[in-house]
This record gives structure tokens, C-alpha cells and sequence, in this order.
């Protein structure tokens, strides 16, 4: 049985990785408290934190939090676009050790800017509600797309019309079906079993 080759290892931080994390984390905390002051500043020690004991989408998702709590009235556009660009930037952080950088970055930033966009629209017209719940179904569909996706590079579902696989991993499937052919033509000697007693 032949193994795929793990496409993502674990490997340690490098210097330049944790100076590229301490930066961010930085970044992060002038970024809030830039545009909330020393709440804001507070909001982004606790994001940079959550980032650095539990990793990246936990400190987005803590982020934006902190980011509602730091604006209990609302927010106004240019502060959100300020934070929101801070956080793609740590998004994108780890992209330059992956395999395809420039692959990555082109659907982090459009998947980005689509949601966003799309958000906007809505909530110009219609009731946050609205926009909250079109923004969810459109994450649900490209979560869906992603995860097909996933499963055809992985060899887990059919990626051609006619059912076959395209791409065979496990040769000891191809010798045993070769193999049931191969006896299912010629006869089989049979032996019973003895029931001496």
C-alpha cells in the first residue's frame, strides 16, 4: 500500500516565523488602539493572546468580538475597514510557508472582499438580520465547495463523471479485483473437512 505524501507538516517555529507572530500581535494591539483608544488596546492584547495560546482563527473570532464590545454604539466604516485589514493580514500571515502562496492569498483576499461586499450591499437595503443571514449562507456555500474539494484532492470521492477514480492509490485493490477475475474463471479445487472423531 502506497501512502500520499502529508501536504501539511508540522514542523517548529523558526525565528523569522515567531518575529513574523510577535509582529502581528503588534500589529494587532496598535490596530485596536488606534481606532478605540486604551479599550481598544486592552481588546487587542486579548485578541493577540487568544492568538498566541490557541492560533489564528481563534483570535479572528476573538477579535470581532473585542471589536463589537469595543463599539457598544456601532462602528463607523473607516475604524472596521482599519481592523478588518489587520486581520487579513494575520490571516495571511502563514501563507508564505505553504505550497501555493499565490493561490491562497487570491482566495483568502476575494473570499474576503465577496462576504464583505456582499454584507454591505445588504445592509444598505434591507435589515442587518438580512445581511447577518445572507453572509451565513454564503459561508455555508463556500464551506461546502471547500470541503468537496478536499475530498476529491484526497482521493475520498470520484473526481470523473463515470464513477472510476481517476488517480488509484491503493495498488493491493487493483491486484485483489484482478485477482477475483482471474479465479472466477477457472475451477476451484474444493476440500471438506474431516469429521473424524
Amino acid at each position: 500500500m502506497r501512502e500520499r505524501p502529508n501536504r501539511c507538516r508540522s514542523r517548529p517555529a523558526t525565528g523569522r516565523e515567531l518575529v513574523n507572530s510577535s509582529s502581528l500581535s503588534l500589529l494587532i494591539v496598535v490596530a485596536f488602539g488606534a481606532v478605540a483608544g486604551p479599550l481598544g488596546a486592552l481588546a487587542g492584547i486579548a485578541t493577540a493572546l487568544v492568538g498566541y495560546l490557541f492560533g489564528i482563527p481563534y483570535a479572528l473570532a476573538a477579535g470581532h468580538v473585542a471589536l463589537v464590545a469595543s463599539f457598544p454604539d456601532g462602528i463607523d466604516p473607516l475604524p472596521f475597514i482599519i481592523v478588518e485589514v489587520t486581520f487579513i493580514a494575520v490571516l495571511l500571515s502563514p501563507v508564505p510557508w505553504t505550497e501555493s502562496p499565490g493561490r491562497i492569498t487570491l482566495v483568502a483576499i476575494t473570499s474576503t472582499l465577496t462576504l464583505a461586499g456582499a454584507a454591505w450591499l445588504i445592509v444598505d437595503s434591507q435589515s442587518l438580520y438580512l445581511a447577518a443571514t445572507t453572509v451565513i449562507v454564503l459561508l455555508a456555500i463556500a464551506s461546502y465547495g471547500l470541503h468537496r474539494l478536499e475530498l476529491v484532492r484526497l482521493g475520498l470521492v470520484p473526481d470523473r463523471e463515470d464513477g472510476k477514480q481517476a488517480h488509484q492509490t491503493n495498488t493491493d485493490q487493483t491486484d485483489e479485483s484482478t485477482t477475483d477475475t482471474d479465479t472466477d474463471t477457472t475451477a476451484k479445487p474444493t476440500t471438506e473437512p474431516t469429521t473424524d472423531i
